[in-house]
């Protein structure tokens, strides 16, 4: 499955402060894919920079693997492939990982766990607070086995 390094840890944050992962009116397939990251940790991902797994049945994926969705919050509007784009780029070189890497999720977690905390500083959206992300991923992490409580 290919994911996006910055799907992976919305995900896992989202876990560790109890939210319901349900459909969204974009049709992407974050839901599905929480489900099944949360159920079976020993699965093997690929790292991508790109439309993954979760974009493929979006709304906003056009034929050609680009999203045409933008950030309004940005002022001018940003386009969310650029940003996306360039968090997980600079997630991957935070955790020394190249793009298109092959590991499991299980193997991905525990990169991001040995990066906590620092990770959350790259990571946390804009107007999104860094410490509850912080909070959030460690709690998923230790929901999900990975680190000690």
């Amino acid at each position: 499955m290919k994911l996006r390094p910055h799907h992976i840890l919305d995900i896992i944050s989202d876990y560790g402060r109890d939210a319901v992962f349900a459909p969204h009116p974009y049709g992407h397939a974050l839901h599905v894919v929480a489900q099944s990251i949360i159920a079976t940790v020993d699965q093997e991902i690929e790292l991508v920079i790109g439309a993954d797994e979760i974009c493929r049945p979006c709304m906003h994926l056009m034929a050609d693997g680009h999203c045409d969705d933008m950030l309004r919050r940005f002022d001018p509007p940003l386009s969310k492939q650029e940003y996306n784009d360039g968090l997980d780029a600079r997630i991957l070189a935070y955790l020394n990982l190249p793009p298109s890497c092959v590991t499991t999720v299980r193997q991905y977690l525990h990169t991001v766990a040995a990066h906590l905390p620092g990770l959350e500083t790259i990571c946390t959206h804009p107007g999104e607070d860094r410490q509850a992300r912080l909070l959030g991923l460690q709690s998923g992490l230790t929901k999900l086995g990975i680190v000690a409580s």
